[in-house]
């Protein structure tokens, strides 16, 4: 008898099934619990159909970490197209890009236990995906929402990666606590704060910031500048 041919749509199903069972292995232990035997319990399936469809554990997990299942696409991060934030404002934009990013990390509990293993300075595949991933990601988004250089005297990379630290922080904690400062994780609602913040602290401060640079030597606007 001939070898059983798995029908293209039939395959496709069980490649699916394998790469969502990752995501809920990581997401119920991190990356640590990560094995081809558990992932194959997980889906439901025998363990060498995940070395037959993706050649072994290290190659389904690079193929997951390449995947928008992983970390978000461009456009998702912009809620939208990221070409048509070009012309608004910085702060605008960097309000939009964080936005996506928290909005991002928190549909993924998967891609936060990956965050939480990198935070305590665990190593491996996945670790290492994140941290490429996630700046090229931020690189291609910039690119395609800033027209320009950022104006002189700001040290954009520094915001970012302030910002970003910040809310990895708070994504990482949501995985085992309901509350942080007074404000829900466990709720739409507390998210919507920590949007509305973000907004007032990058259009709000940031821009305004922009809008009156300093002048040299602390002098004070002329009559007819406008005063900050």
């Amino acid at each position: 008898m001939g070898a059983r041919i798995i029908p293209l749509r039939e395959a496709y199903r069980v490649r699916e099934r394998i790469l969502e069972a990752l995501a809920d292995v990581l997401a119920l232990g991190g990356p640590d619990r990560v094995t081809s035997a558990a992932v194959a319990a997980r889906a439901g399936l025998d363990e060498a159909l995940i070395r037959r469809t993706f050649g072994g554990l290290a190659r389904l997990q690079t193929t997951f970490a390449q995947s928008e299942a992983f970390w978000p696409g461009v456009d998702e991060l912009a809620g939208g197209d990221a070409y048509g934030l070009q012309g608004r404002s910085l702060g605008e934009v960097l309000s939009r890009f964080f936005r996506g990013y928290l909005r991002a990390m928190v549909a993924r509990p998967w891609t936060l236990a990956v965050m939480a293993a990198e935070a305590r300075g665990e190593r491996g595949l996945l670790v290492g995906a994140l941290a490429y991933v996630r700046e090229r990601r931020a690189l291609e988004f910039f690119e395609a929402a800033l027209e320009g250089d950022p104006p002189p005297g700001l040290d954009l990379s520094a915001v970012i990666l302030l910002m970003a630290t910040a809310i990895n922080a708070v994504g990482i904690r949501s995985l085992h606590e309901r509350s942080l400062g007074g404000i829900a994780l466990d709720s739409a609602a507390g998210w919507r704060r920590l949007e509305d913040a973000l907004d007032l602290l990058l259009m709000g401060a940031l821009d305004g910031a922009l809008s009156c640079p300093q002048r040299p030597g602390g002098a004070t606007p002329g009559k007819n500048e406008k005063k900050c």
